[in-house]
């Protein structure tokens, strides 16, 4: 043996390498292990492994020992230690990288095998390790690690940046890179077509335990996810009664037209041609549905073998001596189509344990059962909230996925607070309004001793849906500690109230007390009371995203799905309730008040009806509640019905939901006929526009004559007789210029509906004292050709109200009319503002 060729084989064994080709890897070693991977379901295409990354700090040295198997010595991050992995989670596709230790020696340029050596084994290669994870130099790195085993690393990369370089002066296969670019623009289209298939978003209540309250918290949360073939196919299931009708209504008309084709050759040529052209209309529009489908499950099918055909070309380039003998290259084929396989298993059972996690939270569905058991009214209407959900579907058609099931319905459409809660955040509310009110009444003994106060205050009030749907749309299972910082900042930017001191300069002097003749000069000391307010609505808007004003519109027209009772009257009462649930200023005694119910303002001797199942535990007469029944039902439910005129039950007596049990009336402290209708759930007093039915369906806000809105009648009755309008003109001129104050009767502050009840009580016209809704349901609707001077003009949407109609003035013919605007003045009803808010004109009867 050559002498340099000795000395080389004892350096070779004094570093730990093979003596001869006997000890060295046979071909048949050639990486059918280390192959490593996973198939990502977003990017499962192979990106080019031939690009090459950054060119290495000079000093870093590679030698091409290091390249084997198709893969090269990748130069560590300088982020992360020498021999660290790159995470999973930082790879961007799943492509192959093969096993750069395979063992495979490669020529020389004499045709000579070099050994194989590692970057452990060689020092300028430990060198380059060392300084890339910055652990220091050691001259002996060399013999220290002599015969050290190279930690595994995995053998698979995600993105083009970590590809391995080619060896240098290495030729790329043009094959392999045809194959590459074939599998990459086929991965890039699975990527497209994924993207394009339909996709839903589905309700899901989702529970957490806060530990500082120490109870489970409710959160609707919308997940999108891609909708099957069967579900795209079905379409809306909202919708599916509608086509099943139809299509029923169609095999109808083609059996009775089969009954009599034989009667005649050309009905029935026509009929098959007829049914021959249907079906191909259906198979065409089952393959346009189905199309996107289809492409995705070409593509999945295609992509993993044009990968395993462009790992397999590149495997080929990278190892030439593959080449030389079939039986390697049929091994390595095999090995890719093992991993590629392995990956696959791999996949399913991934999304196998994602499918039982899928079963796991189909819990939830058992879960809002529990919820609608513990509210079986709602079930009672479920039939008409489906109906109704169709018909809000088709024209809020965003909000469509919300009703995909009825449980995710019946989710997303329901207040998911504690009733506690609820309740908390329409009692503080209304009790911040209450004490502004407050506020701007007693502003003259707040402040006494100005010569003068003037008034500028905006209607003060809220929608009560509006602030529950707001609260459940942005927090869903919201408890009052948790959202009262946000419901004070709501108020807060809702109103602001001003108290301005003015001084004029005013002169008089009328008994010449000077004996000069001029008047003598003296300070006028004004209060500006200013109260601006802006709506409710305006304010919340903003807060929410386009996901939360979605649920909060759904909201808004179901109506919080959390009624316990039923209605106590026939018809939708909402229109007719003249004093709401909560804080106020009690009508008798003009001090706050907590009004624990609403007063529905209908006609004297009106039905009421039961609102549940129950016990009849009190009907006779209470004091400030009049005649009174009191009706216990089950799960501490509990209903009181007061003011009637007339009692149709006794106590201990068991009725049914639905019962006449009295009637409507005006006894005890009452300011006129209307019911005070209670709810009670466990000994706490909830909000019957919440807890109750109201029979609602929306057309009330629908101006009388409008489609869906109320008819107007032809003949609305006899106008206001010349005696009594110029009496009732008489009287209302007399307030002229007075200040508008919200909740003001007079006589020397006025709101909308005081002003017009004052004029219409004392000119003797008519005795009536309600707000600017019960002056509406007190009149019989007129059309604008038919209206006369005296008539009443109303106006909707002024302010949050929680009712249709807003404001109120009086008609005085010519297009004009008086009203308690800011002050009491004459106005036009033609302009932009009255316009867009006009609601209807209405005639008293009896005038």
């Amino acid at each position: 043996m050559p002498r340099d060729m000795e000395q080389r084989d004892k350096d070779n064994r004094a570093r730990g390498a093979p003596k001869d080709r006997r000890d060295a890897p046979s071909r048949e070693d050639v990486d059918t292990s280390s192959v490593r991977g996973t198939l990502s379901r977003h990017h499962s295409s192979v990106r080019d492994t031939h690009a090459r990354p950054e060119q290495p700090d000079e000093g870093t040295q590679y030698d091409d020992q290091h390249i084997d198997g198709g893969g090269a010595h990748t130069p560590p991050s300088p982020h992360r230690g020498a021999n660290d992995t790159v995470p999973a989670t930082e790879r961007g596709d799943s492509s192959l990288r093969f096993a750069r230790d395979s063992g495979l020696r490669q020529p020389d340029g004499d045709g000579r095998r070099k050994q194989p050596r590692t970057g452990w084994q060689d020092g300028s290669a430990a060198d380059a390790h060392t300084q890339e994870s910055g652990t220091p130099l050691r001259e002996d790195a060399g013999a220290a690690d002599n015969g050290a085993q190279r930690p595994h690393q995995p053998r698979l990369q995600f993105s083009k940046d970590e590809t391995p370089p080619p060896r240098e002066g290495g030729v790329v296969s043009d094959r392999a890179k045809a194959a590459r670019r074939r599998a990459d623009k086929a991965a890039s289209e699975l990527d497209q077509a994924r993207e394009a298939l339909p996709t839903t978003r589905r309700p899901r209540v989702e529970k957490t335990f806060d530990d500082q309250k120490a109870k489970m918290k409710r959160k609707l949360v919308f997940e999108e996810e891609v909708k099957s073939k069967r579900a795209h196919l079905r379409g809306n299931a909202l919708t599916r009664p509608v086509n099943a009708g139809k299509n029923a209504a169609v095999g109808y008309a083609h059996k009775k037209i089969h009954e009599v084709e034989h009667e005649n050759v050309g009905t029935e040529a026509a009929h098959k041609t007829e049914l021959l052209a249907e079906g191909g209309l259906r198979t065409a529009y089952r393959a346009h549905k189905t199309k996107p489908y289809r492409r995705v499950a070409r593509l999945e099918r295609k992509v993993p073998r044009l990968n395993m055909k462009a790992d397999y070309k590149q495997a080929l380039a990278d190892n030439p001596k593959l080449k030389s003998n079939i039986f390697s290259r049929m091994a390595q084929k095999r090995k890719i189509k093992r991993e590629y396989a392995r990956i696959a298993r791999e996949a399913r059972k991934t999304g196998q344990r994602a499918k039982k996690a899928a079963t796991a939270t189909g819990n939830i569905a058992a879960r809002i059962a529990g919820f609608v058991r513990r509210h079986p009214t709602a079930f009672i209407i479920i039939g008409i909230l489906a109906l109704l959900l169709i018909i809000i579907m088709t024209t809020v058609s965003s909000c469509s996925n919300l009703a995909s099931s009825t449980m995710g319905a019946v989710a997303a459409t329901s207040y998911l607070a504690e009733d506690a809660d609820i309740d908390n955040a329409e009692l503080f509310y209304t009790e911040w309004e209450t004490d502004l009110q407050l506020r701007v009444a007693n502003a003259e003994s707040e402040f006494p001793g100005y010569d003068e106060y003037r008034y500028s205050v905006d209607d003060i009030g809220h929608g009560a849906y509006e602030l529950m749907a707001y609260l459940t749309a942005r927090y869903q299972a919201f408890a009052y500690a948790g959202i009262q910082a946000d419901l004070q900042s709501i108020f807060n930017e809702q109103y602001q109230l001003t108290f301005t001191e003015e001084v004029e300069t005013r002169y008089a002097d009328p008994d010449d007390e000077n004996e000069d003749g001029d008047l003598e000069p003296y300070e006028w000391r004004i209060l500006n009371v200013t109260l601006t307010s802006r709506s409710f609505t305006e304010v919340i808007a903003p807060r929410m995203n386009t996901e939360q004003m979605q649920h909060y519109e759904l909201l808004m027209r179901i109506k919080g799905n959390r009624q316990y009772s039923g209605s106590p009257f026939s018809f939708n009462w909402l229109p007719y309730v003249s004093d709401g649930y909560g804080y106020r200023i009690h009508p008798i005694t003009g001090e706050k008040d907590y009004h624990k119910a609403v007063d529905i303002a209908v006609a004297q001797g009106t039905e009421i009806l039961a609102g549940h199942d129950g016990v009849v535990t009190f009907a006779a007469n209470n004091g400030g509640y009049g005649l009174v029944v009191v009706l216990e039902g089950e799960d501490g439910l509990v209903t009181k019905y007061a003011h009637c005129s007339e009692l149709l039950v006794s106590q201990g007596q068991t009725v049914a939901m639905g019962d006449v049990i009295a009637k409507v009336g005006s006894t005890g402290d009452s300011t006129g006929p209307h019911l005070h209708f209670e709810v009670i759930k466990n000994g706490q007093y909830l909000n019957p526009l919440y807890f109750a039915i109201t029979n609602d369906d929306g057309s009330s806000y629908i101006p009388p004559g409008s489609p869906g809105g109320v008819d107007i009648p032809a003949y609305p009755g006899e106008p206001m007789g010349n005696g009594s309008y110029a009496a009732l003109m008489e009287e209302a001129q007399k307030h002229l210029g007075k200040p508008y104050v919200f909740g003001a009767k007079g006589p020397d502050t006025f709101d909308c509906s005081g002003f017009v009840c004052w004029s219409l009580s004392k000119s003797g016209v008519y005795q009536i004292s309600t707000n600017a809704q019960g002056l509406y349901n007190a009149c019989t609707p007129v059309s604008r050709e038919n209206a006369r001077p005296g008539d009443l003009i109303f106006f909707t949407g002024t302010y949050n109200a929680g009712r249709p109609v807003t404001h109120v003035g009086i008609y005085i013919g010519n297009g004009q009319m008086i009203h308690a605007g800011k002050p009491v003045q004459y106005a036009s009803i033609d302009t932009r503002y009255w316009t867009d808010h006009f609601y209807a004109f209405g005639r008293l009867s009896g005038n």
